[in-house]
């Protein structure tokens, strides 16, 4: 019985022991816990001082306000143009399309995309978005928090005018011509070729519409570089005066969020991406892939990448470098994922034939039967189909990346 009662006495200990060994064990758990969630906050909070202390163009940022119908945030040569009555009537224009505009569509985005789509889209990929013209607008509600966009489309990028040195009339005609390239993108969310062409001639090009869009989504222009792609792919700064004698013009923004003070990296390039474009550009094709893989995001492209003859380059471009693609029937046609296993898709809205501005023969059957298998909602719109709001975009990713539901 004494050996008994001596194995009963240091089995007591042992489990004394352990039990204090594992709230130990637990306590330094802890400890080690707090001390990587207070280095991540320290890291995290010191990578946020540092963006802020980015020292930001001024007079860059002062004119992309003038030109977004934003009040400057301190005196300046523009501050006196502010009482200038078309300036004034612009403001106003601008404030009650704006307002419309989010009301009735961003929001609608800007929650969709947190409830649904970033569920199912890596954002911390870079984003390639042709055919965009100077939308960076739908680009920043969709993918808010991605670091990177590299945008391309046929309009021109041209120097902005000094809005103190050119007369008021001027000023007055270059407003004017502003609120009417911005029409279409308030009405329907896109811009239509004609319009612009007419529109960009008499605004200078792409630059104020991406200061507009930029300064209304809650941005400051920190720096902004014009240049050319190598044919090694590499980009090379070059003066705004050679923009138009370089193969591939480009503009390079960097921005900063007013609110949350991230930096985000914009590039555009004026270039035409079809397979001929393309040919001659060598060092595009070699700065997108360096970029991948990246997620593609395509809307209103005028049904070109299903031409295989003109632009097979840029759709095969998208495939072979996409994580995943968020599009609408104007991108790449459905047949290259139908049966794809390495694909998964996911719709949204409602699968209807292309409007009358197109061809015949873009109708699509099968992306048809694939909508009325299942379909989730989409709660806003987005392209072509503005008047009937029945909407549709397609979500296509790679089968290693998690779809939600």
């Amino acid at each position: 019985m004494k050996n008994a009662f001596l194995f009963f006495v240091l089995l007591g200990l042992v489990f004394v022991s352990s039990c204090t060994g594992n709230k130990d064990a637990r306590a330094k758990h802890l400890t080690d816990s707090l001390h990587r969630v207070d280095s991540i906050a320290k890291v995290d909070s010191a990578r946020k001082a540092a963006e802020l202390l980015i020292p930001k163009d001024t007079a860059l940022d002062n004119v992309a306000r003038f030109i977004a119908g934003l009040p400057q945030l301190g005196t300046n040569a523009l501050s006196a143009l502010e009482k200038d009555k078309y300036w004034i009537d612009f403001k106003t224009s601008m404030d009650e399309n704006w307002k419309k505009m989010h009301e009735t569509r961003l929001v609608k985005m800007q929650q969709w995309e947190q409830d649904v789509f970033s569920q199912s889209v890596n954002d911390s990929l870079k984003l390639f978005y042709p055919f965009s013209g100077p939308d960076f607008l739908h680009a920043n509600f969709l993918y808010p928090r991605t670091k990177e966009y590299v945008m391309a489309a046929l309009e021109p990028i041209r120097e902005v005018p000094s809005f103190e040195k050119i007369s008021e009339k001027d000023r007055d005609q270059f407003l004017d011509s502003l609120g009417r390239s911005l029409r279409d993108i308030f009405g329907k969310s896109y811009f239509i070729t004609n319009h612009m062409q007419k529109d960009l001639w008499q605004i200078k090009g792409v630059l104020p519409l991406f200061y507009f869009f930029i300064e209304r989504s809650g941005y400051e222009i920190l720096e902004q570089k014009f240049i050319d792609i190598d044919t090694s792919g590499d980009e090379k700064e070059i003066k705004v005066q050679n923009i138009k004698h370089v193969k591939t013009p480009g503009v390079k923004f960097k921005l900063r969020n007013t609110e949350s003070g991230k930096i985000k990296t914009v590039y555009y390039f004026a270039v035409s991406i079809s397979n001929d474009g393309l040919k001659i550009r060598p060092g595009f094709v070699k700065f997108v892939k360096a970029r991948g893989p990246f997620n593609t995001f395509v809307k209103s492209a005028s049904y070109l990448m299903h031409d295989g003859k003109q632009f097979s380059t840029i759709r095969s471009l998208v495939l072979d470098n996409t994580r995943s693609l968020f599009q609408d029937d104007t991108g790449v046609p459905y047949r290259f994922f139908e049966n794809k296993p390495e694909w998964k898709g996911t719709f949204f809205g409602n699968y209807v034939p292309p409007v009358e501005d197109f061809a015949r023969g873009l109708y699509q059957p099968s992306l048809d039967s694939a909508f009325k298998r299942g379909a989730q909602p989409l709660p806003f719109s987005l392209g072509y189909h503005w008047s009937t709001r029945k909407q549709h975009y397609m979500l296509f990713a790679k089968s290693n990346v998690s779809l939600t539901k």
